[in-house]
């Protein structure tokens, strides 16, 4: 499938069709029933984050932006942000303080906190926040960023918060399906909460059309569909560029991390990431 605004387009309009109108995360309830959330984990390309909003509001929808604090700091972001919550999504915090403080919980409260205060003064409420998978990355003595919230001091200081990958389904009494557009593939997620703790990739499905992504919904639960804006383009050949870098430099990558040497290194410059 090929990661263009009118793919998306298309997603948001058949969803219509099918008498599916998605919801933030932040409204799902115990009574919700089927459900669907538009997740995005804006990472850096707050502009296309906006476009994306403006394609759903088209059509009705009304979805989750999980945006890294750094983005913040500048004027222009807030301003689109904001543009982005007026058309009814929620914005929110997508965090990555453990990876941030090299598993220092003590330190990553401080960061989180910190930028928990800085969203709320920009005008954006905090319900649910999302963890950023950081795909290179040294880590020793914890799992991801998850573990911040896995943490049963974290979960007691932050109870009014619920990290969607965390504790969400408890915290909203609900229960979901997980899609991904993770490694440029729609795929059904298999165990989505834990697995950065046990690897099960050769147990998600695939999906190479948007009817089968939209077939694979459940009608019963809830379903996530989550998205990276800044993979999105208004071009197919630029996107077709586009994977073809990054398909070399995660293969480069690859073979990088099992050099200790180069894997230490690439932790320390893990968020370079962000952009491919």
């Amino acid at each position: 499938m090929i990661f263009v605004y009118k793919k998306w387009e298309e997603i948001c309009r058949k969803l219509k069709e099918k008498g599916l109108k998605s919801i933030p995360a932040c409204e799902v309830k115990a009574d919700s029933g089927n459900y669907v959330v538009l997740k995005h984990d804006v990472e850096t390309d707050v502009q296309r984050a906006h476009r994306i909003a403006q394609i759903e509001k088209q059509y009705g929808h009304r979805g989750s932006y999980y945006v890294q604090a750094y983005l913040l700091n500048n004027k222009k972001n807030v301003e689109l942000l904001s543009g982005i919550q007026q058309m009814g999504h929620e914005v929110s915090y997508h965090y990555d303080v453990l990876d941030s403080c090299r598993g220092n919980m003590a330190e990553a409260d401080r960061e989180f906190e910190k930028n928990l205060n800085l969203f709320r003064n920009s005008g954006f409420p905090i319900i649910t926040v999302c963890q950023h998978g950081n795909p290179i990355i040294e880590r020793n003595g914890y799992s991801s960023n998850r573990d911040f919230f896995r943490n049963s001091s974290i979960k007691e200081k932050y109870n009014d918060i619920a990290d969607i990958m965390v504790n969400f389904k408890e915290s909203f009494s609900t229960d979901y399906l997980y899609f991904s557009d993770a490694g440029r593939t729609f795929k059904l997620i298999y165990d989505p909460i834990n697995n950065d703790i046990i690897n099960s990739d050769d147990k998600n499905i695939p999906f190479n059309s948007v009817d089968e992504l939209l077939n694979g919904l459940d009608n019963e639960i809830g379903n996530i569909i989550s998205i990276h804006p800044h993979r999105w383009v208004k071009s197919a050949t630029f996107y077709l560029c586009k994977k073809c870098i990054f398909k070399v430099l995660k293969t480069v990558a690859k073979i990088m991390a099992k050099i200790p040497v180069f894997n230490r290194i690439m932790g320390k410059y893990y968020y370079l990431a962000k952009k491919i």
